[in-house]
């Protein structure tokens, strides 16, 4: 029996509440989830009512066999190997696809859904946009054709790849038809139009105190006279409390000074840049003007998504007619059964004892509400933020420390750390360490790297 450490244990034996476990590289976390799983099905769990996710076919195989190995040592579990092979050990695709082929009938869907190859979609998707704009062309559709003239150079090519790339981050959404009709009314009420005009204004002065910040290191470097120099120059905006204030003294300019350290040129140089970034921005008299401005695009954006429910309408409907579903419309319609049929849920959360989410880090927002709609305070988590590879596919590593978050605060759940790594030195560890730190902090990377201690 190995010697776990305690808050390897910790991760074994928990029970009771959703758990995340942040777990570095070489920490041992895949002997830590397949030994819980066999610490359950020695307490009576079958191993077909745990939910195991991960995000490749070959990383649930791995898991499967690694699972299997440990139930074959144990005499007692024989049971359980008859039931491995059907057991929903697999990948968040496979698992909803399963659950849209058991409830296929609420949908009025085949049970034979056919998953089809997204180049195929794609082109599909261009040809069917092609004609809703020959379509407008023909009907001489007075807010279309406002909207080309406005926007159009040479040709309406920008246009449509700029469309058929909204449509793209569109299809993240399990709600696209309701997010469209609902859009123009949520997001040009007069509400939420001043609501981002101050959410714009705080961040000029954001900026502003930035500039105040470099302003503030150099005072520690110069000599007082070229500081005096700088300080009068910059008062100005850096006395500015608005944003009216800060629009009229961007006129502010850097004086000319004498024999500079190189730190001293660059904190001066990064002053400049951030002065023409907020005259690249401020380029609005007044609140009142930013206001008009906003509004004034309602009509392109009605435009817009008026075309865009089009196109959503029209490829729904041919992906129904020819059975072509790619797997982001099999989790939107497995979600939509989730939420517009309880029993179906039920269902679901009833059978399942426990979700285990390996590589937690790489869960996407439509994965996370599939989630929560088949849980009931059983899930568990386990993942290293450092390791969050599929930003490509749309994973969001806020989801991880969000949770970590709130669970270190005990809300919602509990966390644990697999700190210790069996695999690297200590000093090796820490330089990676301490990279990581510098390089993907909140506010790149989504997440704080520093260790718990």
């Amino acid at each position: 029996m190995p010697n776990w450490t305690k808050e390897q244990s910790d991760a074994i034996n928990k029970d009771g509440t959703n758990i995340i476990v942040s777990a570095g590289a070489g920490s041992g976390k895949t002997a830590v989830l397949s030994e819980r799983v066999l610490r359950k099905l020695k307490e009576g769990v079958n191993v077909n009512e745990l939910l195991i996710l991960t995000f490749t076919k070959a990383a649930a195989k791995e898991m499967k066999e690694r699972i299997r190995k440990k139930i074959k040592k144990e005499p007692s579990l024989s049971s359980q190997l008859e039931l491995i092979d059907s057991a929903y050990i697999t990948t968040f695709d496979s698992y909803s696809l399963s659950v849209l082929k058991k409830y296929h009938y609420l949908l009025n869907l085949p049970k034979n859904i056919g998953i089809t190859d997204s180049t195929l979609v794609q082109i599909k998707k261009e040809e069917i946009l092609d004609n809703i704009f020959e379509e407008l062309y023909e009907e001489k559709n007075e807010k279309f054709e406002e909207f080309i003239s406005t926007f159009c150079t040479k040709d309406d090519k920008e246009i449509r790849n700029y469309l058929l790339n909204i449509y793209s981050k569109l299809e993240l959404k399990t709600d696209k038809k309701e997010y469209l009709e609902k859009y123009i009314n949520e997001y040009f009420n007069e509400e939420k139009i001043r609501n981002d005009i101050n959410l714009f204004k705080k961040n000029i002065l954001k900026k502003k105190e930035k500039i105040e910040e470099k302003v503030k290191e150099l005072s520690f470097l110069m000599d007082g006279k070229n500081y005096t120099k700088l300080l009068d120059s910059l008062s100005p905006l850096l006395n500015s409390e608005n944003y009216r204030d800060v629009k009229i003294n961007l006129s502010v300019s850097m004086p000319r000074m004498q024999k500079l350290s190189d730190e001293e040129k660059e904190l001066k140089e990064e002053i400049n840049d951030g002065i023409k970034e907020l005259k690249n921005i401020c380029i609005y008299e007044s609140t009142d003007e930013i206001y008009k401005s906003i509004l004034s695009t309602k009509k392109y954006v009605e435009c817009i998504i008026d075309i865009l429910t089009l196109l959503n309408d029209r490829i729904t409907k041919y992906k129904l007619e020819n059975n072509m579903y790619e797997f982001n419309d099999v989790a939107a319609l497995s979600i939509r059964i989730l939420k517009e049929f309880p029993f179906a849920r039920e269902e679901i959360k009833n059978s399942l004892n426990e979700i285990m989410i390996d590589e937690y880090q790489d869960t996407n927002n439509v994965q996370e509400e599939f989630i929560s709609l088949i849980s009931n305070n059983n899930v568990y988590m386990v993942g290293d933020i450092k390791q969050s590879i599929y930003r490509f596919r749309n994973a969001n590593p806020y989801i991880f420390k969000n949770k970590y978050d709130n669970y270190k605060n005990n809300n919602g759940g509990i966390k644990i750390d697999l700190n210790k790594n069996f695999r690297s030195r200590e000093e090796v560890l820490n330089n990676i360490n301490d990279v990581f730190r510098i390089i993907m902090d909140d506010e790149i990377g989504g997440a704080n790297y520093k260790l718990e201690t």
